[in-house]
């Protein structure tokens, strides 16, 4: 049976959890990855498999890599917002990964990039990453 079977067979509450942190995360997280981050935080001892899993299906340089917020449309953007104002990290940083691990483990993941400052917003208003309050 081919590793890509079987592990599909064998673990439907981790695809379950790749899955949710697939939602959770956006469109650019591919099932596989999404699947891997979550053996490697569920289940560390299974370290192997993922490298397994990653030399069989090389892709581009591994590690953590982040995308430009300019590049992203305007929906995805304030969806970002509310969950980082919400949850502080983005969705593959609440796993806590080491950085080491995942490079190690020849996966190429690319997670959410910083939003703007508040200097490289046009107006403090449309900045929702912002949360003064006014005072009375």
């Amino acid at each position: 049976m081919k590793l890509h079977t079987a592990r599909r067979l064998l673990a439907p509450l981790r695809q379950l959890r790749a899955r949710r942190l697939m939602v959770r995360h956006g469109p650019t997280l591919p099932y596989d990855t999404a699947w891997a981050l979550i053996t490697l935080h569920s289940a560390p001892d299974e370290t192997a498999l993922v490298r397994a899993w990653a030399h069989e299906n090389p892709g581009t340089a591994p590690g953590i890599h982040y995308d430009h917020w300019h590049t992203l449309s305007k929906a995805e953007q304030q969806r970002r917002f509310r969950w980082l104002r919400r949850h502080g990290h983005s969705p593959i940083q609440l796993l806590q990964l080491d950085p080491g691990l995942i490079h190690s483990t020849g996966l190429h993941v690319l997670d959410w990039g910083r939003p703007p400052g508040p200097a490289e917003q046009h107006h403090a208003a449309q900045n929702p990453w912002s949360q003064t309050r006014e005072q009375p």
